[in-house]
């Protein structure tokens, strides 16, 4: 997925050659949301897909925070979708923050799954969801920001420039709501070695009291994989 012109052109001519090379090499392809009328992928709801186990956490069921057309994904990522084309991606976490913080480190309050849909199955009795919010999806490159944890000062040789670079370059980047795969663009504390797999903001239905963002991490290996048993949580406290 490339950048828009306009931001390469924009990122040449505030930054120094070496400067540049780096942070437009560092791009990467996400998907961003905004909630919609209608959508195949969503905040919530039940999810209609084959038959598999709810997860729990602490012996309670966790909640089903979001799920992820694979399809849809995969017709606008095309080769940078790691996951299979079809099926859903359910991502569940621990609704009440039991578990214990885990700095840089995140912590196991979520777990995400590859479900396929088909055959539908009748869903457990025991399990938690919040009322349904569609996702209207959008593909869009995306450049490291300052809280994605990178050593961004050691690449960038005039930091303050990258500060008035990155305010020229939001409107045409602009941060969505929600976003999959990419840099991370909340403020959720990063997780050593881990990138960003879903960041969902606070919407409609979730009553995280001071928590105002969500964050999945995986490693790089892991997503190259497809590997989604070792995901882990931070969120992002106002």
């Amino acid at each position: 997925m490339n950048l828009p012109p306009e931001v390469r052109a924009l990122t040449r001519t505030r930054l120094d050659a070496d400067s540049a090379d780096w942070l437009l090499g560092q791009a990467r392809p996400s998907i961003a949301y905004e909630v919609a009328d209608e959508g195949w992928s969503a905040i919530g709801g039940d999810p209609a897909v084959a038959a598999f186990a709810w997860p729990s956490y602490q012996g309670e069921p966790m909640l089903m925070l979001a799920q992820i057309d694979c399809a849809e994904s995969a017709g606008l990522l095309g080769p940078d979708w790691p996951f299979p084309d079809t099926g859903r991606l359910l991502f569940f976490h621990d609704d009440d923050f039991r578990a214990p913080w885990g700095g840089a480190e995140g912590d196991d309050g979520c777990h995400v799954l590859h479900v396929a849909t088909d055959p539908v199955a009748p869903l457990p009795p025991a399990r938690r969801t919040i009322p349904v919010l569609p996702l209207d999806p959008a593909p869009q490159a995306t450049l490291p920001g300052w809280e994605d944890g990178l050593d961004l000062t050691a690449n960038i040789s005039d930091p303050r420039a990258l500060i008035h670079l990155q305010e020229e370059i939001r409107p045409l980047l602009p941060v969505p709501s929600h976003r999959l795969l990419g840099h991370h663009d909340k403020l959720a504390t990063p997780v050593d070695g881990h990138r960003p797999l879903l960041q969902i903001a606070a919407e409609e239905g979730t009553a995280w009291g001071e928590v105002v963002a969500v964050t999945f991490w995986i490693t790089e290996a892991d997503l190259k994989a497809g590997v989604l048993t070792n995901v882990r949580r931070t969120y992002e406290v106002a």
